[in-house]
């Protein structure tokens, strides 16, 4: 069964592919989440992406995601990446498993 993917979740998951190829790892998508967000004065979408790398760069695509995706310039029409995390998972023979958390607030 192919996940539900929004339009934000899609471009941060684009991001975190090309993130990933140069080092020869392949994004393999698990589990998709987002809920609704507020503050007194914006609105936006707090997003989980459970995924893993496979491939022989897994590892390294991992480092470099946690590296470089939190500045990573993600364009969104009318929205705004307000923060991004990486946080590692497990890692087996066949890559390594990683939740991608991000708020993404309207515009």
């Amino acid at each position: 069964m192919r996940p539900h993917c929004d339009r934000a979740q899609a471009a941060i998951l684009r991001a975190a592919a090309a993130i990933a190829a140069p080092l020869g790892a392949r994004l393999v998508i698990e589990e998709l989440r987002a809920r609704d967000w507020a503050s007194l004065t914006l609105t936006g979408t707090r997003h989980e992406l459970d995924v893993r790398f496979d491939g022989p760069g897994a590892a390294a695509a991992l480092a470099a995601l946690g590296e470089r995706l939190p500045q990573e310039a993600i364009s969104i029409p009318g929205q705004i990446v307000a923060e991004a995390v990486v946080e590692p998972g497990t890692a087996d023979d066949e890559g390594v498993a990683m939740t991608i958390c991000a708020l993404v607030i309207n515009d």
